[in-house]
């Protein structure tokens, strides 16, 4: 019998690693019934409501990173990380004691430095002892992407009290291999001396084929309820963005490509966006959206939480609790990413899935990826100019001033004649024929790539090939 855990900050938080976790934990579940997986971490909600004999939770609050303890921890010296990580070095220990396989999510992003020194010490134990049990450090992000976070590690300096930095962030030593999930950050990952034949991987995220809703009429319901709570006309098409709501997936650019399209197509689409934010950044960056929008009557929904979860949820008598994601892809006519910033940008690959094209700004690094395996978003445009200056470069308020700007004649032609070859990428797929050529051909791509059960496979690939005789250089 095989035991796989999953750890991670938090178990049920409703983001994208959890998201990933539970695609592969599925896979591993339907490959044999042999297999066992645990989910380690805060435990805020099951992940997986099905398989109950072979789906164990181990709650270790002392992983939390929601934004009061976060907050706590960045105020810690070295050496508080050390004794806290110490502590939680002796939980993982237990808890992980009989697991033949062990995936740690984002072990060092940084966002909670004594769990990144308590993995670092994890990993040295379990080689020093010649273990068989294989784990994989995956990497989502880098700390040195996150300015915050990165200040944080850097306080191990490397002296007789504390080890440097870097071997607590890369620990090199057998039973252990690192998984990337796009190829920009394969190079970092080797450019930080993962270099070994075997330690470096690059494994896409998967898309989730469980969360797929072939019963398109039942999701009108879902619909008719958006229409009713926001008293929106009938005829109303939705645009997509199934993100959090945080800085960096530039809200604002698609509020101000929603009222283009309005003007451009005379239509009548509503801009949907999937989860407010938690902590003190995201919420007073809601606030500022929500209340613009509701001040200038703009056709935008903020956060669908209160009727959309991962996945459907029913009542005892059968009827639908709450909609799934899938059912929000269902009732949209399009999909759309303003993003400035991914570790994977799963929307770029899962809205081909759930036959939606996708529109918006281009993430090159990002994208890279998906091009080369032929998903063709040369439609999508990375630069969009506002008086010579990329939207991006402008603060939030002199981006939702944009929006206001457009019903003026002289911005909005001069805006239009700036960016004619953005527009007319953005105005491609609302050509029926080219949208459904594209939807066609790109999902197809993503169905050779990118399934759940492929990408699990190469996982318990590279765990089967993780060595153990390697010298331990940390």
């Amino acid at each position: 019998m095989s035991k796989i855990a999953f750890v991670h900050y938090g178990i049920g938080d409703r983001d994208g690693v959890n998201n990933v976790m539970r695609t592969n934990a599925l896979e591993f579940l339907k490959k044999s019934k042999k297999n066992k997986v645990y989910f380690v971490g805060f435990f805020r909600r099951e992940l997986i409501t099905s398989y109950k004999d072979r789906v164990k939770y181990i709650d270790i609050p002392e992983l939390n990173v929601l934004p009061k303890a976060k907050e706590d921890l960045s105020n810690k010296d070295v050496f508080a990380y050390i004794r806290k990580g110490m502590n939680l070095f002796t939980k993982l220990e237990d808890a992980l004691k009989d697991m033949d396989s062990v995936i740690i999510e984002n072990p060092n992003i940084g966002i909670h430095p004594a769990a990144t020194y308590a993995f670092y010490r994890f990993v040295k134990r379990n080689f020093q002892r010649r273990t068989k049990r294989k784990i994989i450090y995956r990497i989502h992000d880098f700390a040195e992407d996150r300015r915050g976070n990165f200040i944080n590690i850097l306080k191990f300096r490397g002296n007789e009290t504390c080890p440097y930095w870097h071997k607590v962030v890369f620990p090199s030593v057998g039973n252990l291999s690192y998984v990337v999930v796009n190829k920009k950050d394969l190079n970092k990952l080797r450019s930080h001396g993962i270099l070994a034949e075997g330690k470096p991987n690059y494994v896409p995220n998967p898309i989730d084929e469980n969360l797929y809703y072939e019963d398109k009429h039942t999701s009108e319901g879902l619909r008719n309820i958006l229409i009713k709570d926001h008293k929106l006309d009938k005829d109303v098409k939705f645009i997509f963005y199934p993100v959090r709501i945080v800085p960096r997936k530039n809200v604002e650019e698609a509020i101000f490509l929603t009222a283009l399209l309005n003007k451009k197509l005379d239509g009548k689409y509503v801009l949907v966006v999937s989860l407010r934010s938690r902590g003190p950044v995201g919420e007073k960056y809601y606030k500022i959206l929500n209340d613009f929008v509701k001040k200038n009557n703009l056709p935008v929904i903020l956060s669908v939480h209160d009727h959309v979860a991962l996945e459907r949820v029913y009542t005892k008598d059968k009827k639908i609790k709450m909609y799934g994601v899938g059912d929000m892809y269902n009732i949209c006519d399009k999909v759309i990413t303003t993003s400035l910033l991914e570790g994977f940008g799963m929307f770029f690959v899962e809205s081909w899935y759930f036959d939606k094209a996708i529109i918006g700004r281009d993430l090159p690094d990002i994208t890279s990826d998906f091009k080369t395996q032929g998903i063709n978003l040369e439609h999508l445009y990375t630069t969009l100019f506002v008086n010579k200056s990329d939207f991006r470069n402008h603060t939030t308020q002199e981006r939702l001033q944009f929006v206001k700007k457009l019903n003026n004649k002289k911005f909005f032609e001069e805006f239009s004649e700036e960016n004619k070859h953005a527009i007319a990428g953005l105005l491609d797929l609302f050509d029926p024929k080219e949208e459904k050529r594209d939807i066609r051909e790109n999902r197809k791509v993503v169905m050779k790539n990118f399934t759940s059960r492929k990408i699990a496979n190469r996982l318990l690939e590279i765990l089967r090939n993780t060595k153990t005789e390697n010298i331990i250089k940390a």
